[in-house]
């Protein structure tokens, strides 16, 4: 199992540490703190389900900023790693005398440039321990007190604990998640990538961080990768236009629409790996035999569930006039298809004077 090893720098030649430090920090930018990961769990503690005070830390890595007479620079930050799975220890046993908050942070050592480190195995993991030249540290508080102040400097707050009086075991709800509080944000790297020549936009999204751009070539347009998808930056909406030509004779609708039957507007189009609306407009002009008395209506299916039904109407001859909204889920093909709904059949559709337009934009 790997250990802890010490912090990214060299130390040779003409150039120390700081010289080193200062460069990474024109690649990776300013922010400084944990790397979130693809769950977002980088660095995160929990409490030990059954323990009295016995946290965890999960495995994740982060940028410590530099810190000279108690003043941040960014610009000079560490950069460091807890292998996965990470660590567990104990915090010191419950007072009986009144709640304690306890500080868990990422520190580095202050003499980063001179000292040889060795690494730290993850197994019986002792918070404090620099040897490795960074390590999870754990500033007690007292009792009755509120948080405590940081005694160090070169660090990054992960967590707050509350150590309840007299408590036998830690709950989720006393640890407050400082990972990103003032002064410390998620300084992953958001490198733009793009896909090879039919390649597709979900797989490399796949490789992709969260909020990060994939730009797809061959379409010529640029994706984000949000939490769950990705989906194009901006808006620009697919169109489609549809009119009709079914012949002289044209259709008869249908008393229960669905398969083939009755349909006389469709957008048909692939799947893409994110959720869209689609904007529908319509105009479908129907006509009956003199003296049919049946009610028309226009429905609205969309890979053949029902959507919409438009206002119902009792007429020997006339139109159906309308818009519709529609969601097309993620990976879902698509398949909007409108329907002329004729009670009893009674009811044609008149092909000439009848068309659709649809406007596909990405879901937020």
């Amino acid at each position: 199992m790997a250990g802890i090893r010490a912090p990214l720098f060299i130390h040779k030649g003409e150039y120390d540490a700081a010289d080193f430090r200062a460069a990474l920090a024109d690649v990776r930018g300013l922010n400084v703190g944990v790397l979130a990961g693809s769950a977002g769990d980088g660095l995160k503690v929990t409490a030990i389900p059954g323990s009295s005070a016995r946290v965890a830390v999960a495995g994740g890595r982060a940028w410590i900023p530099l810190t000279k007479n108690g003043l941040r620079d960014s610009r000079g930050a560490y950069y460091v790693d807890l292998p996965s799975p990470g660590v567990q220890f104990d915090l010191a046993t419950a007072s009986i005398t009144g709640d304690r908050y306890d500080l868990i942070v990422a520190r580095v050592s202050d003499d980063t440039d001179v000292t040889a480190y060795a690494e730290v195995p993850l197994a019986n993991f002792a918070p404090g321990n620099l040897t490795a030249g960074w390590t999870i540290d754990v500033v007690r508080g007292v009792e009755g007190a509120g948080a405590p102040t940081i005694p160090f400097q070169n660090f990054v707050v992960l967590a707050k604990v509350r150590v309840r009086r007299s408590a036998t075991s830690l709950s989720a709800a006393d640890i407050e998640d400082m990972r990103y509080t003032a002064g410390q944000g998620d300084p992953t790297p958001l490198a733009p990538l793009r896909t090879a020549p039919g390649q597709g936009v979900a797989s490399v999204a796949a490789n992709q961080n969260r909020g990060g751009l994939v730009y797809n070539s061959d379409e010529d347009r640029l994706y984000v990768k949000g939490a769950t998808d990705v989906r194009p930056v901006s808006y620009r909406p697919t169109q489609h236009m549809y009119c009709t030509s079914k012949g002289s004779s044209g259709w008869w609708g249908a008393p229960a629409p669905g398969g083939g039957d009755g349909r006389v507007i469709f957008f048909d189009g692939p799947a893409v790996p994110y959720d869209r609306i689609g904007i529908i407009s319509y105009q479908m002009r129907f006509m009956s035999a003199s003296g049919v008395d049946g009610w028309t209506s226009c429905w609205v299916l969309s890979n053949g569930a029902f959507q919409w039904e438009g206002i119902r109407v009792r007429a020997t001859g006339g139109a159906h006039v309308g818009t519709a909204h529609v969601q097309i889920p993620k990976n879902q093909s698509l398949a909007v298809h409108l329907y002329l709904y004729s009670e009893d059949a009674s009811h044609r559709f008149d092909e000439w004077q009848s068309n659709g337009q649809m406007s596909i934009f990405p879901a937020e």
